[in-house]
């Protein structure tokens, strides 16, 4: 069943997208797993529920076969092994900026000489998906948290578009019929959690769609996004002409101007366009990658992470941003990446992240000298300057073998968090994080 479902998707892309005026590539599977993702974000009782978000990337005349009323016909095949992987990162990243915010409220309340400034001081989290195909994740974490922040914020209130006050209804409905057996699961859940250990970032817990779930909005998002050309082109493309005009309400947020090419010229400065609550004006950033290519990858991960290392400094003494918490994912790319990459790619991604924060920690220690004052930050033993989330095949680990896991992780400068394997090729699924002294 496997095998004939596996070949009939595959032939039926090209009349599916026959009249598609995009014709977005399908480089790798990343095409046939936006169907995918498209069929379980339909479903209400899923997990990874995004209320047709990736339903509208796909074309107008032949996506009803995933819509949701058919979505639920479908087997369990290949989609719902997609599923798990897609809920467990959306879980993960929950997690991890829950655990980075904390990590943030604690360390600006916790000093008595905190200054109301200081206290106001938002988080920048900064997202890396490497390899992130025809994926929405970057998206439905703005839009999911945008719905979360419109209850904090009156200014957001009064600019929130009245198609996210029909998507909270639907959310609240969806919490009312959730099944019984997952609302025992969570309970149990609940629990049977360690609260208590600062270390772990529990994944396990079935909620409804996952980003509602992160607790603080004192944050501001920026994500980047790598690929091959032929995808960053096709992705920009769906993201103008269809995904912003059928939900035009997020190019009140985002302020992207996808025709507008990378590294040319900005807006003015006029004040007529102010920044998105919880966003950085052009969301997501697409980069070409060939990850194939360590040099060139070096580079683009470098441009990311270091060379706005100055601007994040300056602001941080003057305006309401802190530091940054880098986030790297991957989801389904190694596997089609040549032996060894995988391996020196995760090394390299730790290698960036140890060279950013030490970067940025000798321009907050300078600035700190030239200002005569002391640092808010915190000082401790052990320091997390970045982390990981993965769904992927690792090399050098054999089925789902943890032991090889935490010591392939350890040897590209990683420290493991959590594990956990299933079926299929991207078989491991994790979290780690980069720890300096």
């Amino acid at each position: 069943e496997w095998q004939r479902a596996w070949k009939l998707h595959r032939w039926l892309m090209k009349p599916l997208h026959l009249l598609d005026g995009c014709r977005p590539k399908d480089s790798k599977l990343a095409l046939a797993c936006l169907w995918w993702k498209a069929i379980a974000g339909n479903d209400k009782s899923s997990p990874v529920h995004d209320y047709s978000l990736s339903y509208d990337l796909l074309p107008p005349v032949t996506r009803w076969i995933v819509s949701s009323r058919v979505c639920r016909l479908y087997p369990r095949l290949h989609h719902a092994n997609v599923e798990i992987r897609t809920a467990y990162l959306d879980k993960a990243l929950t997690n991890v900026i829950n655990k980075i915010m904390e990590e943030h409220n604690t360390a600006t309340s916790s000093t008595a000489t905190t200054t109301m400034q200081e206290q106001k001081r938002k988080k920048k989290i900064r997202l890396v998906i490497m390899g992130g195909g025809y994926d929405t994740r970057s998206i439905k974490l703005l839009e999911q948290s945008l719905l979360m922040q419109s209850g904090d914020n009156d200014d957001a209130t009064t600019t929130t578009s009245t198609r996210y006050n029909r998507l909270q209804k639907r959310h609240n409905r969806s919490q009312r019929r959730r099944r019984w057996y997952h609302r025992l699961l969570q309970r149990s859940n609940n629990r049977n959690a360690d609260v208590d250990d600062p270390t772990t970032i529990s994944t396990t817990t079935i909620g409804s769609p996952l980003f509602f779930n992160i607790t603080s909005t004192n944050y501001n998002l920026e994500a980047y996004e790598l690929d091959l050309p032929e995808v960053v082109t096709a992705k920009r493309k769906l993201l103008s002409q269809r995904l912003f005009r059928r939900r035009p309400w997020l190019l009140q947020h985002t302020k992207r101007r996808v025709a507008k090419k990378l590294g040319g010229g900005k807006d003015d400065d006029d004040g007529q366009e102010d920044q998105a609550q919880g966003c950085d004006d052009d969301y997501p950033i697409l980069m070409e990658a060939n990850f194939n290519d360590l040099n060139v990858t070096r580079k683009v991960l470098e441009g990311i992470l270091l060379n706005d290392n100055n601007d994040v400094v300056s602001k941080s003494r003057s305006q309401d941003d802190d530091d940054v918490m880098n986030i790297v994912l991957f989801e389904g790319v190694m596997i089609y990446l040549d032996e060894g990459i995988p391996h020196a790619l995760l090394e390299l991604c730790s290698q960036v992240l140890r060279k950013s924060s030490q970067q940025q920690q000798q321009q907050l220690d300078d600035d700190t000298a030239n200002n005569n004052s002391t640092s808010s930050n915190s000082s401790t033993t052990t320091t997390t300057v970045g982390y990981l989330c993965f769904a992927d095949r690792l090399e050098n680990i054999p089925g789902g073998d943890i032991d090889a896991a935490h010591v392939e992780m350890e040897s590209t400068g990683w420290e493991l968090v959590d594990f956990l394997s299933k079926p299929g090729l991207a078989r491991h699924m994790g979290v780690a994080r980069v720890v300096v002294e």
